[in-house]
């Protein structure tokens, strides 16, 4: 039986704070200065000289990185094979069959959904491909593609498309926080699964202490945020796989994006600017203020509130090399200027057509990544006005058993987590985990709508 839809009016936005302004004010910032960056001296054609180390878990800071992980779509082009899995009828039939279990035993909430672990689904043949391919993200290329996930069979039945890709993360490893949000009146629960779309996020109407409104009297609903273009980046928390699961494309626009950290190091090292890897891999020098609700909640040894992080774009450690790029925390700080150079040369590379890979996700693909590895980027989005396109991804985080990836965690990536080996966003201590079926504030004139 398909699952109930709630239909809801749509809301009165006057007096809202539309966030897409600040969100191009941090772009706009971050195109001019990309732009600004001189250019890089071509490659030699003799190399001879330049030290390698390699691959992970053998890494010497300052040497090219001889790894699977050092790609671009140059050389991608002609092997979309070697990083795609096609979901065949026997996995689909698997996973449905496996949802049908669930739901037939009570499986109905959100709460039921959370407390499922991996053995609680019957994957016989899936789980270790699955798995298979996760060592494989996170050990080799940095990022993968399925294609063929059964959404149609689950359009009119959200319980059922939910307990289908969460068991896909459940197989992988152990599901993070991945956002911190509210509800209306205020209130911090860590969410497990996330809605990328317009409108994914609730209508606050009481400020937690984290979000006070600069404008009295204003809420700060986060309108519209997901049609904005978003900049290369890497995911802030601690985790090692973020999944993206298309359920409807665009009108226009959306593509995703995904560039290897360790090719933009070992370019840089490749075109003579040893100068900028050291500065982005300074781990004294890129001090950042934690964003505002992380930082209402995180405290030192002493219960002192914590204001600032480390967050070094490059991290050497135990023999690897961790990315962790994010402009937004640079916005904020006063940079030396080989720390502005290293940073928009960083940029400007993620941003080149020859680095990056680019593909528009169609429903029912999935992308998995590795996220102290390849970054990811969105193009600028152009909705429809039917839910077909409407675009719509579903997300989580992930964090995999030892088997799977034996890279130990980055030191300044273990600060920020729930668990500090284990990743993930912080909440404030007893904050509900929620596991939202729909997005939190969609109302697009068609009710609570599936996509």
């Amino acid at each position: 039986m398909a699952a109930a839809v709630a239909t809801q009016p749509a809301p009165d936005r006057e007096g809202w704070i539309d966030l897409r302004e600040a969100y191009r004010h941090h772009i706009e910032w971050y195109l001019k200065g990309k732009e600004a960056a001189p250019e890089l001296p071509p490659v030699p054609t003799q190399q001879d000289t330049l030290e390698h180390s390699g691959p992970q878990g053998h890494v010497k800071p300052l040497t090219i990185i001889d790894d699977p992980a050092d790609w671009t779509s140059t050389s991608l082009k002609g092997k979309e094979d070697e990083f795609t899995y096609v979901i065949t009828e026997d996995d689909k039939g698997e996973i449905l069959q496996a949802v049908e279990k669930l739901k037939a035993s009570g499986v109905s909430t959100e709460d039921d959904v959370i407390g499922l672990k991996a053995e609680d689904y019957d994957l016989p043949n899936l789980a270790p491909r699955l798995k298979e391919l996760g060592r494989q993200v996170s050990t080799g290329r940095g990022f993968h593609l399925l294609r063929g996930f059964p959404v149609e069979a689950y359009k009119e039945d959200r319980l059922g498309l939910v307990l289908a890709f969460w068991g896909l993360g459940l197989v992988l490893g152990r599901p993070q926080v991945s956002q911190t949000d509210y509800t209306e009146d205020g209130e911090t629960f860590g969410s497990l699964f996330n809605h990328v779309t317009d409108g994914r996020f609730t209508p606050v109407k009481r400020y937690a202490p984290a979000l006070k409104s600069p404008e009295a009297g204003k809420d700060a609903r986060r309108f519209r945020v997901d049609l904005v273009r978003l900049p290369f980046h890497s995911d802030q928390g601690a985790t090692d796989l973020i999944s993206l699961l298309s359920l409807a494309p665009a009108r226009r626009g959306g593509e995703s994006q995904v560039a290897s950290g360790i090719a933009i190091h070992n370019e840089l090292l490749r075109r003579g600017r040893k100068d900028l890897v050291e500065a982005l891999s300074d781990p004294k020098a890129w001090n950042t203020p934690k964003k505002r609700d992380q930082a209402a909640f995180a405290r030192n040894e002493k219960g002192e509130f914590v204001g600032f992080e480390a967050t070094p774009p490059f991290e050497y450690h135990d023999g690897y090399l961790t990315v962790h790029f994010a402009t937004n925390n640079y916005q904020e700080i006063e940079l030396a200027p080989l720390q502005e150079e290293a940073l928009w040369t960083f940029a400007k590379l993620a941003e080149d057509p020859a680095i990056h890979y680019s593909k528009l996700l169609q429903p029912g693909d999935i992308e998995l990544l590795h996220n102290p590895t390849v970054l990811h980027a969105r193009a600028e989005v152009e909705d429809g006005d039917t839910r077909d396109t409407k675009r719509h991804l579903v997300r989580w985080w992930v964090q995999q058993p030892p088997e799977q990836s034996p890279r130990p965690t980055a030191p300044s990536f273990a600060p920020r987590s729930l668990v500090p080996p284990e990743g993930g966003f912080k909440v404030p201590e007893g904050s509900k985990l929620r596991l939202p079926f729909f997005p939190y504030g969609r109302h697009d004139g068609l009710g609570q709508s599936l996509y």
